[in-house]
């Protein structure tokens, strides 16, 4: 049964330690610390999500988002922007999700569940699968 590739990319280490204990028994989980890493590895590897964080060294999520769905070759593979600066008051809700072309977002603390249930339906949805039907095994 094929699994599915995920590139995490985040410059804390802890939240990528977090990431692939909670993905590794079901997922190929790839890991990346900046912008370059990420996009090294998002065309060599061509994973069927990236779980993207906004602010990076050597890079910034927003930006790669925008140029990796400009891509004929990359714009198919869903992209959820991970961020953990929601709590400046100055900023209004859903400020981050605005105009960005990503197929989701979640903000930091994550939990677990939240995690393994945005992915799953990220990955279903990039597969035409119905989470809403039974399942028969497969890809997810």
């Amino acid at each position: 049964m094929p699994c599915a590739k995920i590139l995490v990319v985040d410059d804390a280490e802890g939240f990528l330690e977090f990431c692939h204990l909670a993905l590794k028994d079901k997922y190929d989980v790839l890991l990346a610390r900046n912008g370059v890493e990420c996009e090294e590895l998002i065309r060599k590897e061509n994973p069927d999500l990236v779980l993207l964080d906004i602010y990076l060294p050597r890079g910034n999520g927003l930006s790669l988002t925008e140029k990796f769905k400009a891509d004929k070759d990359l714009c198919h593979i869903p992209i959820i922007l991970i961020t953990g600066m929601v709590l400046d008051t100055d900023l209004p809700p859903g400020f981050w999700k605005m105009g960005t072309p990503a197929d989701g977002f979640l903000t930091k603390p994550i939990d677990l569940g939240t995690l393994l249930r945005e992915v799953e339906k990220a990955l279903a949805k990039a597969h035409g699968i119905d989470l809403s039907q039974p399942k028969t095994g497969g890809y997810l």
